[in-house]
């Protein structure tokens, strides 16, 4: 079995938020197969230090730096007055670079870089002495693309900046990578009309999964409450933000207007204030923040909604919401990569028009919510369990080791 050396830009345990679910689940596959792995990362939310002796108990060795919001910002603005992507340049990378240079002595099989900003992390004799397997998961660099659409002035130029730079990183990531990986064909397509036909050979589709075991509602038996629609999501992120406000204003008033005791809740943490403030007032609408127990939350939902309005990838709240038998209705950039087809197993809603239309049908429809939550489950445990997407890592490495 293999020595991994495992880099990321986020400590992946708890798998509580979209990038730490997918490295925690390739890591557990990993270790299940026998593998053995030494991680190194960053941790930008205070209470996961208390995760690190149960990594410690489960990998080799963990190296974890505290990257508070302060030192990202100096390390942002560092990048831009030299030229660098700031989404990078925000991770200092001297000291875990001091971990892979003692750690290079225990001669790892394989590196594993997780997103942009873990390989960032290595240095030019590590791509060189070692397998490295890159999982970009999403095509970054096009998801600033798209935020500079829609900015105006300075935030606009900034993220075609950070747009140019990080396609650039990305490219040369992958130039050196024996392999990478993105989160869908849709991303892995994407990206490979950027590559030269000799780099796009090595880019590979690996899709989300969902652990069933976990989002199971036959575990909870919670009975659902009557209005209660759900987002769920850590509420910094914005294209989550984007997504709540959107609905709040467009969606949400006319919900109120025919069921009048509906709940909006907005579960995940940390909260912006812009999403806080939803709920000072008289609006139906309830912001829990940061929650231990999601699974509960989505329990408890009569519904679950995704109204991104961008979106790259495969989101994990889909996934989730379906794996626990809800009715989930998503926009067309939030059923991205999702496999499943809509009105049997989702709705797909475009609009705000659609929105408002697919809430109120399915709060008076008991039998089509029922219906439509089984289908749901039963289609990600057969399409988007772990182990089935998980394969393609095992075949990569097989190859190599």
């Amino acid at each position: 079995m293999a020595r991994i050396l495992f880099l990321s830009h986020r400590i992946p345990y708890p798998p509580n938020k979209g990038d730490k679910i997918r490295a925690w689940a390739m890591i557990e596959h990993l270790l299940k197969a026998g593998h053995s792995i030494s991680l190194g990362c960053f941790i930008d939310d205070p209470r996961d230090w208390e995760h690190i002796p149960y990594l410690e108990s489960r990998l080799d060795t963990v190296k974890a730096v505290s990257l508070p919001r302060w030192r990202q910002a100096i390390g942002a603005a560092l990048g831009l007055l030299r030229g660098r992507a700031l989404s990078l340049s925000a991770y200092p990378v001297h000291a875990i670079r001091r971990f892979i240079r003692a750690e290079r002595r225990k001669g790892y099989d394989l590196i594993i870089a997780y997103s942009g900003a873990g390989a960032a992390l290595l240095e030019r004799d590590d791509w060189l002495r070692i397998p490295v397997l890159l999982d970009l998961v999403d095509v970054d660099s096009a998801k600033w693309a798209a935020y500079a659409q829609s900015a105006g002035g300075i935030m606009a130029w900034l993220y075609r900046r950070e747009a140019r730079l990080l396609a650039r990183a990305e490219i040369a990531f992958t130039s050196y990578a024996r392999a990478t990986l993105l989160v869908s064909e849709a991303e892995a397509a994407l990206y490979r009309d950027r590559l030269p036909s000799l780099l796009a050979v090595r880019v590979h589709a690996v899709t989300n999964g969902v652990d069933t075991n976990r989002f199971d509602p036959e575990r909870l038996r919670q009975l659902p409450e009557a209005g209660r629609i759900l987002f769920t999501g850590a509420m910094t992120y914005p294209p989550n933000v984007e997504a709540v406000l959107w609905f709040a204003a467009h969606v949400w008033p006319h919900v109120r207007a025919q069921r009048p005791e509906a709940r909006f809740v907005i579960a995940g943490g940390p909260v912006d204030a812009k999403v806080a403030a939803l709920a000072a007032d008289d609006s139906g609408i309830t912001v829990l923040g940061y929650v231990a127990d999601m699974e509960l939350e989505l329990a408890r939902a009569e519904c679950v909604v995704a109204p991104l309005r961008t979106a790259r990838g495969i989101q994990n709240k889909v996934l989730e919401g379906m794996a626990m038998a809800k009715p989930v209705i998503a926009s067309p950039q939030a059923f991205e990569g999702i496999d499943a087809v809509p009105d049997r197993h989702l709705l797909v809603a475009d609009g705000s028009d659609a929105f408002v239309s697919a809430v109120l049908t399915l709060g008076d429809d008991p039998v089509r919510r029922r219906q439509l939550g089984q289908a749901a489950r039963r289609q990600v445990m057969r399409a988007h369990s772990w182990s089935t997407s998980l394969a393609k890592v095992e075949m990569l490495l097989a190859g190599w080791l």
